[in-house]
């Protein structure tokens, strides 16, 4: 296989968080571990430390990191104003903002790649698609991939659905947990805590997140349950009105809730290292999709059964019955049911569990790069 020169451009990119963020770093690491030469454009201004330590290079873009006209132009004229570091290499439109951008002006790059590929994470699919003028260009440059990356079933689907035409270009290739979350060691615990269970969710506050599902399930459920039950939560909050009704759920759910805000790697892999149950009810959104979800992977990777809602790319990360227990979104009696069964159940979550953790290893970020790039 040949070496290449990939220039992978996001909006998102460490230190900002998200599932994105996440991905771009993965497979920047991943993609220079197979011999490729990497270059990754962010917003971001990494301190120059931190930026000689790296195996790829690193450029920032002087962006905001939205998906508005005023950022799309403004990354359209730096494209333009470095053509020559673009041309004749692979290009990776990693994540939404740096695709929106290609979607609208695109054809006054000014140049174009070798080879261009394009992910799309979920909400991309039908939100680029609302508007017939945005989808008539959106169609345009995915007939113009190369490859496009896809993370789950559901988002091939929903692609497909719109596009059909596009199926011989589509790479489905899953993500994996983030190398910094990954168990220190592989020592197997049964038991995690004693005393009560510890259940934690991982993910910004944020109404698609379903932290509210939650809390209305543990408030249902029996006081002998309760007395049995902790909740920690870790994550941003990007919503303020929803993080206060979180906190007023919490109030009346009858156990002790505890709102961690958004930690740094070091203590999330504590957090992970020392709960029994992870849950993460995301729930259909009009303009937002879960396209996959690495921190179920994360959890998993510890030992930790999943409790989440049956839909978008979860049933990729999350085998119902056999790494977590998947409920339905639309029936909150469904995902109180299926939490109860989690905490009356030892053998339960010890077989979810085991089952998950066995499972994770089976992903890894070098698979994925390795499918989409070659090896050098």
């Amino acid at each position: 296989m040949a070496r290449h020169k990939i220039n992978l451009l996001t909006h998102e990119f460490p230190p900002r968080r998200g599932g994105a963020g996440v991905y771009c770093e993965e497979m920047a690491y991943a993609a220079t571990s197979l011999g490729h030469e990497v270059r990754v454009w962010a917003p971001e201004k990494l301190d120059t430390e931190s930026n000689d330590s790296l195996p790829y290079s690193i450029s920032s873009l002087p962006l905001r990191g939205s998906q508005d006209w005023r950022c799309s132009l403004c990354l359209i004229r730096e494209v333009r104003r470095k053509a020559n570091e673009f041309g004749g290499s692979v290009l990776h439109l990693a994540e939404p903002g740096s695709l929106r951008t290609f979607v609208r002006f695109g054809s006054f790059a000014g140049f174009w790649p070798k080879r261009l590929i394009i992910t799309l994470h979920g909400s991309e699919i039908p939100l680029f698609s609302r508007s017939p003028l945005e989808k008539l260009f959106f169609r345009k440059l995915l007939r113009k991939a190369d490859q496009i990356h896809l993370l789950s079933h559901f988002n091939k689907k929903a692609l497909l659905a719109r596009f059909p035409e596009l199926a011989s270009k589509i790479v489905l290739a899953p993500g994996a947990a983030r190398r910094l979350l990954l168990p220190k060691n592989n020592t197997e615990i049964d038991s995690k805590t004693e005393g009560k269970l510890r259940l934690l969710t991982v993910g910004r506050l944020h109404p698609r997140k379903g932290q509210d599902r939650i809390l209305e399930a543990i408030r249902q459920m029996p006081n002998e349950l309760k007395s049995a039950l902790e909740y920690y939560v870790i994550g941003p909050e990007v919503r303020p009105h929803y993080a206060r009704g979180l906190r007023q759920q919490a109030d009346a759910a009858g156990i002790p809730v505890h709102f961690l805000g958004d930690l740094q790697d070091h203590d999330v892999r504590i957090a992970y290292e020392s709960s029994d149950l992870f849950a993460l009810t995301s729930v259909p959104h009009s303009r937002s999709v879960e396209g996959f979800g690495f921190v179920y992977l994360e959890a998993a990777a510890h030992g930790l059964p999943a409790l989440a809602n049956r839909t978008g790319g979860v049933e990729d990360a999350v085998v119902h019955n056999e790494t977590g227990l998947l409920a339905d979104p639309n029936d909150s009696s469904d995902l109180t049911r299926s939490l109860e069964s989690l905490i009356r159940d030892d053998k339960l979550r010890n077989r979810l569990g085991q089952k998950a953790r066995e499972r994770a290893k089976g992903f890894t970020w070098r698979e994925t790069a390795k499918t989409l790039y070659g090896e050098a």
